[in-house]
């Protein structure tokens, strides 16, 4: 062995003999002589490391290498996982990624590299907007992993359909979770946690609310229009109009003490109708700034009534349309429904009455020449209708019908005439849509007759059902007025009740179901029927006797006594007068002068006009004020 530490490193490291090996590279030197000579080799720090020293340092380390070398051959090999949105198909940077017990994060490209086995392993995946996605991996090749996430998070902005302007404060809501949020300065916002096919709703107050399906979208751009419509209306002169109505569609508002209102949820309505007691209607358009103002001008009706018999007879309405030509009365209250229908209605409900029980509908008359011939004349027209007084219908149906506990069938009033049961909603809503029917014809006005429960009969036999009290018959009458001003007064028909004219002296039903302040805010006209004959002495604190000798007090009290019920309702009243004779020991017969005293005190209260009572039709037209009145 040698002794030259050089050659005993070379024999370990190299396998090449000594013989062969290249000679060590020598330097030529010159002396300070000139002279040239051989520089001997340089000596290195290892030179003198003997070679089982070496051996000690490089065999371990040859050893950890391969056994790394043979684990990674064995299986041990990495996963490439590259995570999408499942909407878009975008990659995600940025993204967790667990597998089993190896984490780490997406690059740019959306991938990362992590070490997986032979065995099933759990693999999860989550970002921040998104839903996290779990699964179990199996293998051991290292193929791409493709994890898809789906987006939990809508990004959206509110803008004005009109201005292009942001909206901001609105509500953005979530139903199904109970998300929510408002919507920034710049109308945008951000909901999180947001499933597929939720239904995200705006309520953007004066834009009003809208609902939206997310379906695959994280953006949505989402524009409203305002539904809401101010204004201020005013009356002939430039008085605020309190009470006035406005319509668009469906909905409605009424006016302020300052005659402003603000109707909200007016949609893509295009115009307005305002309407008020004692008033004549206006329509007018909705401007892009959504501000309609509008002045109506004062009206007052003064009627006539003409019952089925005049109808029928052409020289009996021409004759009545002569006294309204030529005085000052201006409208024409008509009969179109009284035990039968006298035109040819449409409704199914009667229809299938007359089917059953002949006479139901019994046309005396065309509607449409009868209005066509009135308009001409500039006649405001009344369809005066019986609701619940409606005994064909109680004969054809007992069901509907007031009930007798001592017969067993229907109860009967002083007249034998059939009641029907005003607690059967049936009836409520068979006589709305013939109301619709009327005002679809053509009639200004719809006005209900008996439009109460029964009071002249032996009410101790009579059966309404189990809650006969003056709080369920009060329910009942408000509730068919409810009803049929939410489906009438829309139309621009207006809705008028006859009503006994003691419920204006006394606040209480009078066992009928009728309570004036209840009735009076779902009407557009008060009918009370003030006959001076009808009332008892002592009912008129002013009348020194019988109110049938005192016209012009019965009428001023009672229309005051009712304004002092329900204050600022006085153009609404428009009460039925008596135009006939009741007399006896203590009632005297009518004249033309007692007739115009009750006008004269329609007048002087300031009601919205008069409609006067003959059953006969024949009038004291001297009683009248002239035409130019």
């Amino acid at each position: 062995m040698s002794a030259d530490p050089q050659a005993a490193n070379d024999t370990v490291l190299s396998r090449t003999p000594a013989s062969e090996r290249p000679l060590a590279r020598r330097e030529t030197v010159r002396t300070p002589g000139g002279a040239r000579g051989v520089r001997p080799p340089r000596s290195r720090p290892w030179d003198a490391i003997s070679w089982w020293y070496s051996a000690l340092i490089v065999v371990p380390l040859l050893i950890v290498t391969a056994s790394v070398v043979l684990r990674s051959a064995e299986g041990e090999k990495r996963a490439r996982v590259l995570v999408m949105d499942e909407y878009t198909g975008a990659v995600l940077p940025n993204a967790n990624v667990s597998l089993g017990a190896a984490t780490g994060t997406t690059d740019s490209m959306g991938l990362v590299r992590l070490a997986r086995s032979g065995e099933a392993m759990p693999l999860s995946a989550s970002m921040a907007g998104y839903t996290a996605a779990n699964a179990d991996v199996t293998g051991s090749g290292d193929g791409m992993i493709r994890v898809v996430l789906r987006p939990a998070y809508v990004d959206g902005t509110l803008r004005d359909e009109v201005s292009g302007q942001p909206i901001s404060g609105a509500k953005v809501s979530v139903a199904s979770t109970g998300q929510a949020t408002s919507t920034a300065e710049d109308g945008s916002f951000r909901l999180e946690g947001v499933a597929p096919g939720s239904v995200v709703s705006i309520d953007a107050g004066d834009h009003g609310v809208v609902e939206q399906t997310v379906g695959q979208q994280t953006a949505m751009t989402v524009s409203m229009r305002k539904t809401i419509v101010v204004g201020q209306i005013l009356a002939t002169g430039g008085t605020p109009l309190e009470g006035a109505v406005v319509h668009a569609g469906t909905v409605t508002a009424v006016t302020d003490a300052e005659g402003r209102y603000r109707l909200t949820g007016a949609g893509d309505a295009a115009e307005v109708l305002v309407s008020a007691s004692g008033y004549g209607d206006v329509t007018a358009p909705i401007a892009a700034d959504r501000v309609v103002n509008a002045t109506l001008e004062q009206t007052v009706i003064r009627a006539l009534y003409a019952n089925q018999f005049t109808l029928s007879d052409p020289v009996k309405v021409a004759s009545l349309i002569e006294q309204i030509d030529t005085t000052a009365a201006n409208a024409l209250v008509v009969d179109v429904k009284q035990d039968s229908i006298y035109y040819d209605s449409q409704v199914p409900f009667f229809r299938q009455i007359d089917d059953d029980f002949d006479g139901m509908i019994a046309p005396l008359y065309d509607p449409a020449e009868l209005l066509a011939q009135l308009r001409e004349h500039d006649i405001y027209t009344i369809a005066r209708m019986v609701v619940f007084k409606d005994p064909i219908v109680a004969e054809a149906r007992p069901d509907l019908a007031v009930g007798d506990d001592v017969t067993g069938g229907s109860w009967r009033d002083y007249n034998d005439a059939a009641w029907v049961n005003a607690f059967n909603e049936e009836l409520w809503d068979a006589n709305i849509e013939l109301a619709l029917e009327l005002g679809g014809l053509g009639f200004d006005e719809v006005q209900y007759d008996y439009v109460r429960f029964p009071s002249d009969g032996d009410l101790t036999t009579a059966n309404f059902g189990p809650d006969y009290s003056q709080g369920a018959r009060e329910g009942a009458i408000t509730g068919f007025f409810e009803r049929s001003s939410e489906r009438i007064r829309p139309t621009g028909v207006k809705l008028a009740a006859d009503l006994f004219a003691m419920i204006a002296l006394q606040d209480n039903d009078q066992g009928i179901g009728q309570r004036l302040v209840q009735i009076a805010p779902l009407v557009d006209y008060i009918c009370l029927m003030i006959y001076p004959s009808h009332y008892v002495e002592g009912n008129i604190d002013s009348a020194d006797g019988h109110p049938n000798n005192f016209p012009y007090e019965t009428v001023l009290e009672t229309l005051q006594r009712g304004e002092e019920l329900i204050p600022g309702t006085a153009a609404k009243q428009r009460p039925w007068l008596q135009d006939f004779s009741q007399a006896d020991e203590t009632r005297r017969e009518y004249t033309a002068d007692d007739v115009a005293a009750q006008i004269r005190a329609t007048e002087e209260f300031g009601a919205s006009g008069w409609l006067l009572w003959n059953a006969a039709n024949v009038y004291s037209v001297e009683a009248f004020p002239d035409s130019s009145t």
